[in-house]
């Protein structure tokens, strides 16, 4: 009987997992392209949403002219406060200088998944490419909007409101029953 249970719930677990392990991965959605210059070539930069909001997550792609087949290259996020900032992306180095890397859902590009600028203003991202004719420098200046929804603050408030209740629910009730069982012991 156990070994009946045992492999109904292990059945039970393969059904469920099977979706999410076969299921593709959905395409990018370019929403808007930028050109950067690098001296003779151009760089496009393409997101997946615009404008761009401070904290709000989006996909980057960077394609240079030729595409990225036999180049390298890098990239500086610059904050509006002038400071290089890691961006502290997931397979990265979290460096300032991030070496670009494939995006995995646009293999043919150079990208940053699922990324969101940590503050609002104009960020600048420093690109060098090193390829066949040598290095070349651009820089892309971005707006990043304010965030999304409400401040910060007030998402804090609304988020523990229900355990500051939940906290004065279960310290009655400890109340009430240490008073009982006082109450018990004195009788």
């Amino acid at each position: 009987m156990r070994f009946r249970a045992a492999l109904g719930v292990a059945v039970a677990v393969a059904l469920v997992a099977a979706p999410g392990a076969t299921a593709q991965a959905s395409t990018l959605t370019i929403v808007h392209s930028e050109q950067v210059s690098l001296g003779e070539h151009t760089l496009t930069a393409s997101f997946t949403d615009w404008p761009v909001r401070a904290g709000r997550s989006l996909d980057f792609t960077f394609e240079p002219t030729g595409g990225i087949e036999g180049r390298s290259g890098t990239v500086r996020a610059i904050a509006p406060s002038g400071e290089p900032t890691a961006l502290g992306i997931v397979g990265l180095d979290g460096e300032a200088d991030m070496e670009l890397q494939r995006h995995p859902l646009a293999r043919h590009a150079w990208g940053l998944d699922v990324v969101a600028l940590p503050e609002e203003g104009l960020w600048r991202f420093e690109f060098t490419v090193h390829g066949p004719d040598g290095a070349s420098t651009g820089t892309l200046p971005i707006a990043a909007g304010p965030m999304p929804g409400p401040s910060p603050a007030l998402s804090w408030v609304v988020g523990m409101a229900p355990w500051a209740v939940a906290l004065l629910v279960l310290a009655r009730r400890w109340l009430k029953v240490r008073r009982t069982a006082v109450l018990a012991w004195s009788g």
